[in-house]
């Protein structure tokens, strides 16, 4: 996917982060409707857009500041504490109204749906060949949009709840109901991400089949899947997932695990037999927006002391959760005095006293972009070791427990673990030693105590890969950051750097560790451009 093939039908189509409103946005570079959507060629352009809305530089990088600054595993680092005011807020889990990156993941989520909502609406009104090709074509085209409206939807509904549920295509945003932007139960919008996939997972290609077309990047059947059973698992419907990660993981045969770990995240795993979803990117252009093919999210996270901001700083309290011999820690995070070039430090100790960062985004030299903002390094989304673990989660949760299988997919990524080199071939220092020991592996000896372990290997199987918070939050074990906040925030001077996870202060720690499920609040600009229709988040 190529983030410049797009088309401009009105000013929410762009894809660029911009501070607009989603529900205020002008229409630029007006066409006329009727003269495109008349075309296969056209769907397949709409569905090239509505890919690049997952690229949006805005929503790339709300992914991180909350699955990871929002959680234990990530401080938000930077040049100052002033820097980034709006990652603080959601370090310290006290979002504001008007914080940007919480616009900025509500504008592209609804982006994205919008852009679906106009193709699922004009696909039956163009002519595709009536034989058998031409109409799984079609089929084909209405399953991806399916999937990119539920992908949308589905972080709509973790971090927001209750929401405007938007199906009908819309051209001119002055032709929406004021009334229609109301906030729905999230129980609806959680039934059109189930409803929406139960119809697209037929329909989608296998991995194999985007590969010979050299059409990777798209969504598959797995994908699918994936997607699926992650909404199901954050609904706690365990006997549901338990059969759609059953179909992904041991029906499909299209997806293993990389003996390497570390490989997963160097140029070479990109499109490996592990990765089930990513969004692509490319070393090419420059800039902001529109004008670059690649992410920034490479260079906001990359140490300040080589090409980065040094934003989402891996954690003390991270780092202490890897056992000894465990050789993920190296390919989670770098240390201060490790170098990739010789003489270059990877040092990033402005707000953290331990001077991490994020091992899993780092871009060696070779590889760089000549605009730092460019980086082709791709997004993984899903990849199947956390589907091993989501799988053993579901038969350990499930009201027909087979212990003995969840605990022979911990086993299988412990395994690969033990299968990783315990020295990174890319660093030229390494400054971490791991101990010369393998992980033992796993038995079953009660329920909780093998929770315990999936959620210990969830932990650092896939730290700083966008997750931890979404899993403490449907785990409902968000009490761990209350307790982290004190221990690390507090006791051991973290507010002393600038980082203030230690502070009380916010709306969310009076949600932390209840049965329901906390959410950020609509965004003001929302709720102003809806007329009073959007209501605000309680305690907001």
């Amino acid at each position: 996917m190529k983030k410049s093939i797009y088309f401009i039908l009105a000013g929410f189509l762009l894809t660029a982060g911009c501070s607009k409103s989603f529900l205020d946005q002008e229409i630029s570079a007006k066409r006329e409707v009727k003269n495109f959507y008349k075309t296969p060629e056209h769907i397949y352009s709409a569905l090239m857009d509505n890919y690049s809305a997952l690229q949006n530089d805005g929503l790339t990088n709300a992914r991180w500041v909350f699955g990871d600054i929002g959680s234990d595993d990530a401080l938000k680092g930077g040049e100052s504490v002033g820097d980034a005011p709006e990652f603080e807020q959601i370090l310290e889990n006290r979002p504001q109204a008007t914080n940007g990156t919480v616009r900025d993941l509500w504008v592209g989520s609804y982006n994205g749906i919008a852009k679906a909502n106009i193709i699922l609406s004009k696909i039956d009104g163009v002519p595709f060949p009536t034989d058998d090709a031409g109409q799984k074509l079609k089929k084909r085209y209405r399953a991806e949009a399916l999937f990119l409206r539920a992908f949308n939807y589905w972080y709509i509904a973790m971090a927001f709840g209750d929401a405007p549920l938007l199906t009908n295509a819309v051209i001119d945003f002055a032709d929406i109901d004021p009334k229609k932007l109301a906030r729905k139960p999230v129980a609806d919008i959680w039934k059109l991400v189930e409803t929406d996939l139960a119809e697209a997972i037929p329909n989608l290609p296998s991995k194999a089949q985007l590969s010979a077309d050299k059409q990777l990047g798209r969504a598959t059947k797995g994908a699918g899947q994936a997607l699926l059973a992650k909404a199901l698992m954050f609904q706690r419907k365990y006997n549901e997932a338990v059969p759609v990660l059953k179909a992904l993981i041991e029906d499909a045969g299209e997806y293993s695990l990389l003996n390497d770990y570390g490989r997963i995240f160097r140029s070479e795993g990109e499109f490996s037999t592990e990765n089930i979803f990513e969004i692509n990117f490319i070393n090419q252009a420059s800039g902001w927006g529109d004008d670059c093919e690649g992410s920034p999210r490479v260079v906001f996270q990359m140490s300040r002391g080589d090409w980065g901001f040094g934003f989402n700083q891996p954690t003390q309290d991270l780092a202490d959760e890897f056992e000894p011999g465990d050789p993920r820690i190296i390919y989670t995070i770098n240390w201060p005095q490790d170098e990739f070039k010789a003489g270059v430090p990877q040092k990033n100790d402005q707000f953290n006293p331990y001077g991490y960062s994020n091992r899993k985004i780092y871009t060696i030299e070779s590889e760089r972009t000549s605009d730092v903002f460019c980086s082709g390094k791709n997004e993984i989304i899903f990849r199947l070791a956390d589907m091993y673990l989501l799988y053993a989660e579901a038969l350990t949760q499930s009201s027909s427990a087979d212990y003995t299988k969840a605990v022979n997919y911990v086993n299988l990524v412990r395994t690969r673990a033990n299968q990783t080199p315990k020295v990174d071939p890319q660093r030229a220092v390494q400054q971490h030693t791991v101990e010369p020991v393998a992980l033992p592996m796993r038995i079953f000896t009660s329920k909780e105590k093998l929770l315990q372990d999936i959620y210990h290997e969830r932990r650092v199987e896939l730290a700083m890969e966008e997750i931890r918070l979404w899993d403490l939050i449907r785990q409902n074990r968000t009490s761990l950051l209350a307790e982290y906040y004190k221990e690390w925030g507090v006791t051991k001077g973290f507010e002393s750097k600038g980082d203030l996870k230690g502070k009380f202060y916010t709306q969310w720690i009076s949600q932390l560790g209840k049965a329901d499920y906390p959410v950020f609040p609509v965004p003001q600009s929302e709720i102003d451009a809806s007329q009073g229709n959007l209501t605000q988040t309680n305690g907001y």
